[in-house]
């Protein structure tokens, strides 16, 4: 995907595009024509950075835009989607365009965006599934009231409470271990005085997991100790799904196929979920999908220090090759 999120780095999406131009390139030198059709495609709006319109590329192909969303999705100075296409000299009934019906396969080569392979000195990641994750928003009120006067144990601080609450979604995570992860980003405190003891906190919850039932089970479980811290402290409490995906498995015969490519390179390679989300979790629930990972450099992503060795791109790329060519050559 072209897009990466703001201050990002310049490996996130782009070296998919670029590994994909050369494993082409490669092929048509070496082995001329393929048997069957091979396209490189360049994403827009995977990481939901400007719009609220993740994956709009994807999805366009697939045919799974509304008219409405044109207008109706804004960014922050209240731009629609519409407008901007017009204001880059695209009609925006133009997405249209984009849908396919004649795909047989989606390949993508993406940075780990971890340290896995970093601290493992693996060369690739056969990506096994792409995780589930749920996000809440979570609404701890309490009461304001004067901070010099309120004793301690008469106070119903909000903040006390969420702090606490923060400290469980993490022992509780922690405790189910890898590969599930929680957190806890965005925080408004109000009224959010220097001498006002806080009476209402709102904090959003990231929990993600690659299993669909582990997911489920550690949302309930955090809400119901958020429920009971807020109970102990005389707090009310609120919580509300702002937004969630479900855990995709990656295709089982393509996974074959580019741990087969990982081999004949003579490429080391794990396989692993993905703790991020990809186009190829909308793709896979369409038709056949695969990933690879290559390496970052001490996990470093979404972050301009994001890097990726020109030795493992280039490999990542001749595994991608290697791939394609026992897919679609004689």
């Amino acid at each position: 995907h072209l897009d990466t999120v703001k201050l990002g780095g310049k490996f996130d999406g782009a070296l998919g595009i670029l590994a994909g131009l050369v494993a082409l390139q490669a092929l048509h030198k070496h082995l001329g024509p393929p048997q069957r059709s091979l396209e490189v495609v360049a994403l827009c709006e995977e990481e939901n950075s400007r719009f609220h319109a993740r994956y709009w590329g994807t999805r366009a192909i697939l045919g799974l835009i509304e008219e409405s969303q044109l207008e109706a999705l804004r960014d922050e100075q209240d731009i629609s989607i519409a407008s901007a296409m017009r204001a880059a000299g695209l009609p925006p009934d133009q997405y249209r365009a984009a849908i396919r019906t004649d795909l047989d396969a989606f390949l993508e080569l993406h940075i780990e965006q971890g340290r896995i392979l970093f601290d493992e000195h693996i060369d690739i990641g056969i990506v096994q599934a792409i995780t589930g994750l749920q996000h809440l928003l979570i609404t701890v009120k309490g009461r304001a009231d004067h901070a010099g006067t309120t004793p301690m144990d008469l106070r119903r601080d909000a903040l006390q409470g969420a702090a606490l609450m923060a400290v469980e979604i993490t022992r509780l995570v922690q405790q189910e271990g890898r590969p599930a992860v929680v957190t806890l980003g965005q925080w408004d405190v109000r009224p959010g005085a220097v001498n006002v003891v806080p009476a209402e906190v709102r904090f959003s919850i990231d929990l993600r997991h690659p299993d669909a039932g582990t997911l489920q089970r550690l949302s309930v479980a955090i809400q119901a100790r958020c429920q009971a811290i807020a109970q102990e402290r005389d707090l009310q409490l609120s919580s509300e799904i702002t937004g969630q995906s479900a855990p995709q498995q990656m295709d089982p015969a393509l996974q074959a196929l580019l741990i087969r490519a990982a081999g004949a390179c003579g490429a080391t390679w794990k396989a692993m979920p993905s703790g991020a989300g990809h186009d190829s979790q909308t793709m896979a629930r369409h038709l056949p999908a695969a990933m690879l990972f290559v390496p970052s450099i001490e996990g470093r992503s979404h972050s301009a220090a994001e890097e990726t060795p020109l030795a493992d791109a280039a490999r990542g790329a001749t595994v991608l090759a290697t791939a394609l060519s026992q897919l679609v050559y004689p």
